[in-house]
């Protein structure tokens, strides 16, 4: 039933709707009119319209001189651009179309085609060893702003010519230059006799050979770090000119951790390949090498990691008049990874080679006694050596044709039995000029694959060395490396999803800590033994003080003898090594310790009478008072074997007996008899003739 009250609205809807609507627009129109009406009409005459216009058409015609206009527009902000003169100097510009080649090839990447590119997984350095130094470096002087100072002194020649000077640039090796001293070397160490077998040896000179051998395989254990790999079957830019007055060399006293590690390079390798999908471009462009370390704390614990200050360190690697020659080739050292070495004018580089990546002729050191080693037609003799020299001339210009030869092996004629031919292809110029057309060359960094021009090989492993000169003296650290590369993939669109397109650069992953290195105080007393008591005396301890001098970097080893109450050591003269050819001086040295010994323990010690000897030796241990007061132990069981200690000794004897020559690598004199007078010279053994190999810049 419906609703009466809906049926009465819909009818009154029905009757009254459209009359109700029409009255509502008629009020609505009345209003509107009655408000036209109310409004003022618009009080122009034609006489103003007409003024006006002449007006406005005067102004159209009126002229503003051309100074006026550019004195408005220059108060507006508007200059003069000399468009004329801006275009005709565009039209006189020569465009090059190769400054306008695109940095990659293009590629449609194609779904399914196996073109999309992804991140290369970056692996950690293993191996990781840390190592102590001293010595003196020859670097360029700066002022106080850090620029070089000119040299205004005029300086003589050494008068020892004995060992040749190589003096190299920032980037290159002296391959023939070296290969001559050896081979100049080798001939004045043997004589004539020698090279052409001679008379006999009598039992004195074999024995004072043989010692000198073992000297030498000695010194060359000492200068590497790391042990050998399992033997298996073999498969800068150009050096500085002069520009204006040269710049002034000085001797600087440095102290350095030398930290050494190798890299899985063939590993990297393979993962750029899985990720770039490309095997002819996927090579690491490594980038640098970052460095941290922790600083041991006096109650034991270690700090926080911080970063090796790399710009303090390059005051020193950036500033090198000469550079210490390398012993592993190019092939394993990349340009930025690894840290070049100052040539040192006192004291010797320790632990900053690699043993297993270092060539095996230059480890085995030939033995002059051995049978076949004096005669001309020796095990390589004469001609095998000859041919290793002429080889490692040859391989300075080899490596344009893309390998180390001239018949694109590892020689001119292949790889003898005992004459070095391959040797020549590791120890020529190849990191100079073999990578201008591929190989291991180093034209510069960046990212730009398609230029190939950053380091490249195809080694297993390679080298990583970084020298850290801001280590503090009785200071003890832990470091930490690792490497960084250029980002391969940096502003390219045919990546996977998520892979860096901006980053200039990658890291990889830290390494594991190495053990705990100390650098030893400036002075240092090592407990070295004692003597007996006298019914006059107490008993004393020998002490060996070493002293190095932060000025020139020396470091002079003096046995001094001390007992409770006395301090070590005192003003003595010492034997003075020098580099420059001019033998040893006597110089007055301050050795005094400023330790205070406060007891001592150790010597023969009874033991019961049914034991043979009766006696036992123990070590010396002494209880020493520093200045700052804190007391320090030394025990003769710990300094004795020391390792340090006994570099340094030894370093010592050797540059002592060094000294009459000029120095021409800091491996000591030895190495540039190593190279070419060896004893046997160029008749001996593995004849090693080749030239100095090229060095990449960090």
């Amino acid at each position: 039933m419906a609703n009466a009250t809906a049926e009465k609205l819909k009818n009154f809807g029905l009757r009254f709707g459209d009359k109700i609507a029409v009255a509502l627009a008629s009020v609505l129109f009345v209003l509107c009119l009655v408000s036209a009406l109310q409004r003022p009409t618009i009080d122009v005459s034609p006489e103003q319209i007409k003024k006006a216009a002449e007006q406005s058409d005067s102004n159209l015609r009126r002229k503003v001189p051309t100074d006026q206009i550019v004195e408005t527009l220059a108060e507006g902000g508007l200059k003069n651009s000399d468009f004329a003169k801006e275009a005709e100097k565009s039209s006189q510009m020569v465009l090059v179309a190769a400054d306008f080649k695109p940095r990659r090839e293009w590629v449609v990447p194609e779904p399914g085609a196996g073109l999309i590119r992804d991140q290369p997984e970056l692996i950690a350095p293993t191996d990781v060893f840390a190592y102590p130094g001293r010595g003196g470096a020859l670097v360029y002087a700066l002022d106080a702003e850090g620029n070089r100072i000119v040299e205004t002194e005029t300086k003589e020649p050494p008068k020892s010519t004995t060992f040749r000077r190589n003096r190299r640039g920032r980037r290159g090796g002296g391959g023939s230059s070296s290969m001559m001293g050896s081979m100049m070397g080798g001939m004045g160490g043997m004589g004539m006799e020698g090279m052409m077998g001679g008379a006999p040896r009598t039992p004195e000179e074999e024995k004072a050979q043989k010692a000198e051998y073992e000297r030498r395989k000695r010194e060359m254990q000492a200068r590497l770090a790391g042990k050998d790999a399992p033997a298996k079957d073999e498969p800068e830019d150009p050096a500085t000119k002069g520009q204006g007055p040269p710049a002034k060399e000085i001797t600087k006293g440095l102290r350095w951790v030398a930290l050494t590690a190798t890299l899985d390079h063939k590993q990297m390798l393979d993962n750029y390949r899985s990720a770039l999908k490309n095997p002819a471009i996927a090579h690491p462009n490594y980038s640098r090498l970052d460095v941290q370390r922790q600083a041991k704390q006096k109650d034991g614990s270690w700090s926080d990691w911080a970063d090796v200050s790399a710009d303090r360190n390059l005051e020193i690697l950036d500033n090198l008049p000469m550079e210490d020659e390398e012993l592993a080739p190019d092939t394993v050292r990349p340009s930025n990874l690894v840290d070049p070495l100052p040539f040192l004018t006192t004291g010797l580089w320790e632990k900053v080679h690699i043993a297993s990546l270092v060539p095996k002729e230059l480890k085995d050191i030939p033995d002059p006694t051995a049978a076949g080693q004096g005669g001309m037609m020796g095990r390589g003799g004469m001609m095998g050596s000859m041919m290793g020299g002429m080889m490692g001339m040859e391989s300075e210009m080899g490596g344009m044709m893309g390998g180390s030869g001239m018949m694109g092996g590892s020689g001119m004629m292949g790889r003898g039995s005992g004459s070095m031919m391959g040797m020549a292809g590791m120890m020529g110029m190849e990191g100079e000029m073999g990578g201008m057309m591929g190989g291991s060359g180093m034209m510069g960094g960046g990212a730009t694959e398609t230029l190939a021009n950053f380091w490249r090989s195809e080694e297993e492993k390679v080298m990583i060395r970084a020298l850290d000169f801001t280590a503090q003296p009785d200071e003890s650290y832990r470091y930490r490396v690792r490497i960084v590369v250029y980002n391969p993939n940096l502003s390219r669109d045919d990546v996977s999803p998520g892979v860096d397109t901006k980053s200039e650069t990658l890291p990889g992953p830290w390494s594991e800590t190495t053990a705990e290195v100390h650098m030893p105080p400036d002075v240092t007393a090592y407990a070295m033994g004692t003597l007996p008591a006298t019914p006059k005396s107490e008993m004393k301890v020998v002490f060996q003080v070493v002293k190095f001098n932060p000025e020139d970097g020396m470091i002079l080893p003096r046995n001094f003898e001390a007992s409770p109450g006395e301090i070590i050591g005192d003003p003595r003269s010492a034997p003075i090594p020098t580099s420059d050819g001019t033998g040893q001086k006597t110089k007055l040295v301050d050795f005094n310790s400023h330790l205070i010994v406060l007891d001592v323990a150790g010597g023969l010690k009874p033991l019961p009478e049914d034991f043979p000897g009766n006696v036992i030796a123990q070590p010396a241990v002494a209880l020493l008072l520093r200045p700052d007061g804190a007391v320090e132990l030394r025990d003769e069981a710990e300094d004795r074997p020391d390792e340090v200690r006994k570099d340094v000794e030894s370093n010592y004897k050797r540059e002592l007996k060094e000294s009459d020559k000029v120095r021409s690598s800091s491996m000591g004199g030895g190495y540039g008899d190593m190279m070419g007078g060896m004893g046997s010279g160029m008749m001996g053994g593995s004849g090693m003739m080749g030239g100095g190999t090229g060095r990449g810049r960090r």
